[in-house]
């Protein structure tokens, strides 16, 4: 039997078994038991959330054999669920927005819209990634999705929403899909590892989920590769795969900052690098984790707001105790603007050390240019002039027989040249 990785083995087959987004299923399924099928849907969310497995799951629902009418349970064992699955169904076309996105493609499609189903009862068009179709593509649709032929459902699937027209977007029933949350993508994974019998740590379990940051694919992806892995999978070796920093490791660089510790800051640095761990993905990560100390000073009572083990949650909330909102937010600003410098630097190792000791408390962080420390220019400065004395708005005596004075100088001198100058009278 041919290798079938986890997220194709295990991707949702019914609105039931749809992870993390019951709100958009219980829609859909009280759509279809009342046979209030709309002619045009648009799933938008993140990668990994379910959009196109919704599509297949509604097509599938759509055109059952086993009942006589749309069901909101399909079977999935007769042939248009099987067909549907596999993808060789004639009545349910998935198209490619990416590679098809001339207004060519479009009329083509439109032009078979109008022929009935082969073997279905709706003949349901997929299209993925939507947001690519050119500006002339999404005009030749309007007409179709506005008033389609009775047996013709269009699924527009997409990442982007901004780049969906408007005039599209009106035409269509939009459903928002959401990243899954922690809590049901562990106990989703916790269910897989145990029906494949994957050895694997819980807090490894819980680790794979806050990585993949609510995409469940990717969640299942990497749990496909924790299971080649021998022994029990712990939290370690999920973070040598993924290539990141483990919160141990920035827990203790976080505590060299705290104590102004600059000789263990540059040690506990040495030692993420020394384990392959790149520059930019470091600061990337430091910056995540100060993230999430803003939240523990902020919210020390709301641990469902970031997405890191317990453990963690405690740690930062004990940190978070001894610094000022000032000095986190000062420290975060720092990092966002040193990431920008890293990513164009040719000696990254060397930057992020010193960005890091930049964030000790001796260090003086400044997010705007400073106004005292100017560099001084070789040139000699211009004398300044004394101010003029001023008294209640009118210059005093002192000045006017000052200036009488200056003016007559100045004319004698003036009167001098002049006769130097002019020539002798015979």
């Amino acid at each position: 039997m041919s290798y079938e990785p986890l997220h194709h083995k295990y991707r949702p087959k019914s609105f039931a078994e749809l992870v993390g987004q019951e709100a958009i299923a219980t829609t859909l399924t009280n759509a279809i038991r009342a046979s209030k099928i709309a002619p045009a849907y648009l799933f938008t969310g993140p990668r990994g959330t379910g959009k196109t497995s919704s599509a297949r799951i509604l097509a599938k629902s759509l055109n059952c054999l086993k009942s006589d009418k749309p069901t909101a349970e399909p079977c999935g064992v007769c042939d248009v669920c099987q067909g549907i699955t596999k993808g060789y169904s004639l009545d349910v076309i998935e198209i490619d927005a990416a590679s098809n996105t001339g207004v060519d493609n479009i009329r083509e499609i439109i032009e078979r819209a109008q022929f009935a189903p082969v073997q279905c009862r709706y003949k349901v068009y997929v299209v993925d990634e939507c947001h690519m179709l050119s500006t002339a593509a999404f005009n030749a649709l309007l007409k179709t999705l506005e008033e389609p032929p009775k047996h013709v459902v269009f699924v527009l699937a997409t990442t982007d929403p901004q780049r969906v027209l408007p005039t599209i977007i009106s035409r269509c029933q939009r459903f928002d899909f959401r990243r899954i949350p922690l809590e049901a993508m562990v106990q989703h994974l916790s269910t897989i590892a145990t029906k494949e019998n994957i050895n694997i740590n819980p807090e490894a379990i819980t680790l794979v989920a806050q990585i993949a940051q609510g995409g469940l694919r990717d969640a299942e992806s990497l749990l496909d590769q924790l299971s080649l892995l021998s022994g029990e999978v712990t939290p370690d070796q999920v973070w040598d795969l993924v290539g990141s920093v483990s919160e141990r490791d920035l827990l203790t660089l976080l505590g060299a900052i705290a104590t102004d510790n600059p000789e263990a800051v540059l040690d506990c640095t040495r030692q993420i690098l020394d384990r392959g761990r790149e520059p930019l993905i470091i600061l990337q990560n430091f910056a995540a984790l100060y993230r999430d100390l803003l939240i523990a000073k902020t919210a020390p009572s709301r641990q469902n707001l970031v997405a890191c083990t317990p453990q963690t949650w405690q740690a930062l909330v004990s940190f978070a105790q001894q610094l000022d909102i000032s000095t986190i937010l000062q420290g975060q600003q720092h990092l966002r603007t040193a990431e920008l410098q890293l990513k164009n630097t040719t000696q990254p190792r060397l930057w992020l050390e010193v960005t890091l000791l930049g964030l000790l408390p001796s260090a003086t962080i400044s997010t705007q240019p400073s106004t005292t420390n100017r560099v001084t220019s070789p040139v000699s400065p211009t004398p300044s002039i004394p101010p003029s004395p001023v008294s209640n708005g009118k210059v005093t005596q002192v000045q006017r027989d000052a200036g009488n004075q200056q003016n007559t100088t100045t004319q004698q001198h003036s009167n001098n040249e002049k006769s130097s100058l002019s020539p002798p009278t015979p």
